[in-house]
């Protein structure tokens, strides 16, 4: 037999595979949600070539966890290209999608208080009135970044409003301070929310040019960091999947989740933020439906009557967990569907973040 059969490449996959097995689940710093497969890390897999003690020992310390035999590293850059993005660290939060109790939007029910603390909610203003509107979502991301839908802040689609506030830890946008009543009938409340206004707005240049709402994705830069520890855990960024990531992979039996404060089956908004589980659905299937007029950058969920993201929830995140729980991650942005929404058979479409997570790592700033 030819030992050398797989290469260099598989010598070393072997070792790491041993070693996987020696270290705790957590693997490497990084959390899951940022480790890609090895064969997509070029500065890893130079090291690969030439494979001296101290490289297989870094090797080894970048490994997170092993999947399908196949190692996944913490990629000294996120990019699955040739050329890394940048040199320097991802400025993405290695700690995040982390929930105390995330265990209609349409047919849901309403979240516990501090279920989603990366829940933004963007209030507008209009010129020649004073009150301010809330009308889209968004998710942090960073202690300095929020993200949400391009057609939430394009200048076009909003007319006469214009973004004016970012607000985060809120629950119930009626109240001046949320509290919710415990199991033993005593009351749990929240810190109050945290306000701020939009230092600069980076909608995806190519937002709406190929088919309706394709790159539908955006960034908001606020006007100072995020305090995480006076949020005392009510506000938290989650995580963004790895480039790799593909729906096909997730089992049949897991459901993405939406949340947000969008009009629900009464054809009213919601005043406390509400959630539902929805199926994810193939993408050949989801463009038929639509007739061919998405592209592989969108994803679907949805389709069971009566459950549904909508009108208000734009912006907002679509989370799946990890196998055990949190950490979560945001696998979509509430982008369009159809205009009744919890059309039986007709999922609703989701900017898929995974397609974007260069450019969102390209455009942040310290």
């Amino acid at each position: 037999m030819d030992t050398r059969r797989g290469g260099v490449a598989g010598i070393i996959t072997a070792v790491l595979l041993v070693v996987a097995q020696q270290v705790s689940s957590q693997g490497a710093d990084c959390v899951r949600s940022q480790c890609i497969s090895i064969r997509q890390c070029p500065a890893l897999l130079q090291l690969l070539k030439n494979p001296t003690r101290t490289n297989i020992r870094d090797l080894q310390k970048a490994t997170c966890f092993v999947r399908d035999r196949e190692p996944m590293v913490c990629c000294p850059s996120t990019s699955t290209t040739e050329t890394p993005i940048s040199p320097t660290k991802s400025l993405l939060p290695e700690s995040c999608g982390h929930s105390s109790h995330l265990n209609r939007i349409i047919g849901g029910e309403v979240a516990p208080l501090d279920a989603y603390p990366w829940k933004a909610v963007l209030g507008y203003k209009e010129i020649g009135f004073s009150g301010t509107e809330f009308l889209c979502g968004g998710s942090v991301i960073s202690e300095r970044y929020v993200l949400t839908a391009a057609h939430c802040v394009d200048p076009g689609t909003l007319g006469a409003r214009s973004l004016e506030v970012v607000r985060l830890g809120e629950w119930d946008l009626t109240t001046a301070e949320d509290c919710e009543t415990t199991v033993g009938g005593g009351t749990f409340c929240a810190p109050p929310v945290q306000d701020f206004q939009p230092e600069e707005i980076i909608p995806h240049p190519s937002y709406n040019t190929r088919v309706r709402f394709s790159d539908d994705i955006a960034l908001i830069r606020l006007n100072r960091p995020i305090n995480f520890q006076e949020s005392a855990g009510f506000v938290l960024p989650v995580c963004l999947p790895p480039a790799d990531f593909s729906p096909r992979t997730v089992p049949s039996t897991k459901f993405a989740i939406a949340a947000g404060w969008g009009f629900t089956e009464n054809g009213t908004s919601s005043n406390r933020i509400k959630h539902v589980n929805l199926p994810l659905v193939d993408n050949s299937k989801c463009n038929e439906i639509y007739r061919g007029t998405t592209v592989s950058e969108q994803l679907c969920a949805g389709g069971n009557a009566g459950e549904d993201s909508c009108s208000g929830d734009s912006g907002g995140p679509l989370v799946l967990s990890g196998t055990f729980g949190p950490p979560y991650q945001q696998i979509g942005v509430v982008s369009y569907g159809p205009v009744n929404c919890g059309q039986k058979g007709v999922p609703g479409i989701y900017t898929s973040v995974s397609s974007y997570r260069t450019w969102i790592e390209q455009n942040l700033k310290p």
